[in-house]
């Protein structure tokens, strides 16, 4: 409890400006130990907020975003619930629900945050505001001359069906199993501001009606697969647990089933100690099975197109394992492996190779395009990588060409992990196949558009809607603002989610298309708006 406490320390305001990822610093690390030891400049802001909780491990984890968020001091009380020095109450579990209860309060207090600090620094027209101002009975004003306990009480007066509507998309959830392991994850957890739940099962990745469509689609189809007989997981199945400590992940998926990531602790160090590089950035490929050339040749079309931004992309085919050990020994951005891979490791031209026999790994993020690489992409991610996507059962080769060739495309336009995984399955089914090992918020290049996004557009005799999904990033996360470039748009709108629709013409739709390459759903198939010619709009 006391260390949560210490989390505050790490903002850099307790005015409504803190909903700006800029005034929020990462909270101090927590290493195990013997006893208590808080470093003396480690001291946070006396904001008169207190979160009361039973004093297990449990309670803790739950209420630790908010305790973060509201540099709160976290004490032992009866039963959970929030309290400022005025004396206002809040329950926190409500209906006996402690999750959805902390859940519900700490967005709903960020987001309104967000429309209050309007008033501040930065006058900004948000959407958000002009959606919610005359619902919400207080003036926004005179809250944003009060201290953290008026505004607290202000915000929670206001009744969340009210606002629940406006919320951006939070798309985050942390599963964790109540072991003294997850201790060490909890600055990390905070950091994101991600919805923390108690699971019994920390191992299941993937439910049975999931993979059950996928095992239809599958049927009779040629897989990636090394063997000649399946070997993969039975649906639903939990990984098998190894003595790396690991917390689950779950991203919000637009129109799919939410999109699993396991991270082990050294995901959130490696994350941290890595430094932007000044040089171009730098991409392996490695083919090791010439059947799979079609893939490559896909991907050597995409990678390193953007001439503000150079990469420098080297080709590999058929390693030998010590020449793939030498490629995930380079300081490189991003490996991208097309052939076999199984709990053994690698197929190479000369036999396996297994990541967990290597004493580091420079690469920073990769895509293992192979049946069952989850193994050898979690041991990537504790021996040097921040994150990458792999798969737990077999994948068949047409569609794996195609999640090769969409994947590459998405992550040279600076998507995350999570959020390429999720325009991926809107095209393909195999996309259910694939999840994420390590740090899903995990980047290889920058975007060109602000947060990326992907486009939704239907027409009517040239008249047009659209709608846009927007992703945070390590860059711009939670809090940020961003204004679609429509000709009639003047809004801004908090990041991440839905936005308009808008109306357009077809001239204006054109000129949005030309200022950029993004994912544009039309008629429900996957194009890219600088492919999309003027007779199909």
């Amino acid at each position: 409890m006391e260390a949560v406490s210490a989390f505050g320390s790490a903002l850099k305001s307790t005015t409504p400006e803190r909903s700006y990822p800029t005034h929020r610093g990462h909270p101090a690390a927590i290493k195990l130990g013997e006893e208590l030891d808080i470093p003396k400049e480690i001291k946070s802001p006396e904001t008169g907020i207190q979160i009361e909780i039973p004093p297990t491990l449990r309670h803790v984890s739950v209420v630790t975003p908010l305790a973060y968020y509201l540099s709160a001091e976290v004490v032992p009380g009866e039963s959970p619930q929030l309290s400022t020095k005025n004396g206002f109450t809040c329950d926190l579990e409500k209906e006996g629900d402690l999750e959805r209860t902390v859940e519900d309060v700490l967005k709903q207090v960020f987001f309104l945050d967000c429309i209050v600090r309007t008033e501040g620094i930065t006058p900004l027209p948000l959407y958000e505001r002009e959606a919610v101002e005359q619902k919400l009975g207080f003036n926004i004003e005179e809250t944003y001359h009060q201290k953290l306990p008026g505004q607290i009480e202000r915000y929670l007066s206001v009744a969340f069906s009210t606002v629940e509507p406006y919320f951006p998309e939070w798309r985050c959830k942390t599963y964790l199993s109540i072991t003294d392991e997850i201790i060490e994850f909890l600055p990390y957890i905070a950091d994101g501001l991600s919805i923390v739940k108690i699971q019994e099962n920390r191992g299941e990745l993937s439910s049975p009606a999931e993979m059950q469509a996928v095992e239809d689609f599958m049927r009779n189809s040629y897989t990636r697969s090394a063997n000649s007989t399946r070997s993969s997981r039975s649906a639903g199945s939990s990984i098998e647990q190894s003595d790396i400590p690991t917390i689950k992940q779950s991203w919000n998926s637009i129109n799919s089933s939410d999109i699993r990531s396991m991270v082990p602790l050294s995901a959130f160090h490696h994350s941290r100690s890595r430094t932007p590089r000044e040089d171009p950035i730098e991409i392996e490929v490695v083919c090791n099975d010439s059947e799979m050339r079609e893939e490559l040749e896909a991907v050597n079309s995409v990678y390193g197109v953007r001439e503000e931004l150079p990469f420098d992309v080297t080709f590999h085919y058929n390693l030998k394992t010590g020449e793939l050990e030498n490629v995930l020994a380079k300081n490189i951005d991003f490996m991208h492996f097309i052939g076999h891979i199984d709990r053994d490791g690698f197929e190479c031209s000369n036999g396996k190779l297994d990541v967990s026999e290597i004493e580091c790994v420079g690469v920073k993020a990769f895509f293992l395009n192979a049946c069952q690489s989850y193994d050898q992409g979690i041991q990537l991610v504790e021996s040097g990588s921040i994150g990458g996507i792999v798969t737990i059962h077999d994948i068949i080769n047409s569609g794996a060409i195609k999640v090769g060739g969409s994947v590459a495309r998405l992550l040279n336009q600076g998507f995350p992990l999570y959020a390429a995984l999720d325009v991926v399955r809107r095209e393909n089914i195999v996309g259910q196949q694939y999840l994420i090992a390590g740090d899903g918020m995990t980047t290889i290049a920058q975007s060109e558009t602000g947060p990326p996004f992907v486009c939704e557009t239907n027409s009517n005799e040239h008249k047009f809607n659209i709608r846009m999904e927007t992703y945070t990033t390590t860059g711009l996360q939670k809090g940020s603002v961003c204004i679609p470039y429509l000709e009639e748009n003047e809004m801004y709108f908090l990041t991440s989610g839905e936005q308009g629709p808008f109306k357009a013409t077809e001239e204006q739709i054109s000129d949005f298309f030309n200022m950029g390459d993004f994912p544009v759903i039309m008629n429900g198939s996957l194009k890219w708006s600088s492919e999309i010619p003027a007779d199909e709009l």
